[in-house]
């Protein structure tokens, strides 16, 4: 009786060894796939300004980009650099490179160019980075774009300031200077609806449904439109006067023709 008890005890000992071993071995495979598991790749990509846009001094202008797999308590700051042409130092610096520092992850961000950037090529750069010490910084450039110096032909300037000459007429709504064909002057309060098509294009829709008067675009090549709402008897229509450009959207699907071929297909909301 006394070696059935014993026998029994070291059996059981055995058995919670082969046990701890065999949870510390799964324990250690698990670890081991999830610590090797392939992070998502944090992305920034600038939307505006885009390939030769000319921003005027004195004007404002939105800043746009996306950011995938960014941490959501990264701050944001945007930087600017001069590519031609470079102009030779004699004292000081030309401009201050900083543009904006430290702020919230909004996906864009108003910029009244200030006349101390000199006429010439420039390049923006969007930074995102961690708050606390350490950490990745993730960063982006915008294409090459154009600075040029405010330029009054006959001193045609409205009552706000806004130059007529060049088609500028002050929004009382958005409490700015603006060309009414690059963007309209609406205060209505909006909803944004994002698109995926096929071969990976995306929509990026902002509706005004208390002024449906017009939509605007940002598509995934880069472009940014503003498109008058246009009669439609199926679903909403939504075209430029000479029809080369027309999106049209029904439920939670759209498609947009240029010339009339279809260059946006089968796309449909996440939802």
């Amino acid at each position: 009786m006394h070696w059935d008890i014993k026998s029994r005890l070291n059996f059981s000992l055995v058995s919670a060894f082969l046990l701890v071993g065999f949870v510390v071995a799964v324990g250690t495979y698990i670890f081991r796939r999830y610590s090797n598991k392939p992070q998502e790749t944090a992305v920034l990509q600038v939307i505006s300004p885009a390939v030769q846009d000319t921003w005027t001094t004195g004007y404002t202008y939105t800043i746009k980009w996306l950011s995938q797999n960014v941490p959501i308590d990264n701050v944001i700051s945007i930087t600017i650099r001069k590519v031609s042409p470079v102009v030779a130092q004699t004292e000081g610096q030309e401009f201050d490179p900083v543009v904006f520092t430290g702020f919230e992850d909004t996906g864009s961000k108003e910029w009244t160019i200030s006349s101390m950037y000199p006429e010439g090529s420039y390049v923006l750069a969007i930074h995102s980075s961690p708050t606390g010490s350490g950490g990745q910084v993730i960063s982006a450039e915008s294409a090459q774009f154009s600075i040029a110096s405010e330029k009054i032909i006959g001193g045609q300037k409205d009552e706000s300031g806004c130059l007529i000459a060049a088609g500028y007429s002050w929004c009382e709504a958005k409490q700015k200077c603006l060309r009414t064909w690059e963007q309209y002057c609406n205060a209505a309060v909006s909803t944004t609806t994002v698109f995926t098509c096929d071969d990976k294009k995306t929509i990026t829709a902002t509706f005004y449904p208390q002024d449906d008067t017009y939509v605007d675009l940002i598509l995934s090549d880069n472009r940014s439109i503003s498109v008058s709402h246009a009669l439609s008897a199926s679903g909403a229509r939504y075209a430029k006067a000479d029809e080369s450009f027309v999106f049209w959207t029904k439920g939670a699907t759209a498609f947009i023709t240029e010339n009339g071929a279809t260059t946006f297909a089968n796309c449909q909301t996440a939802e």
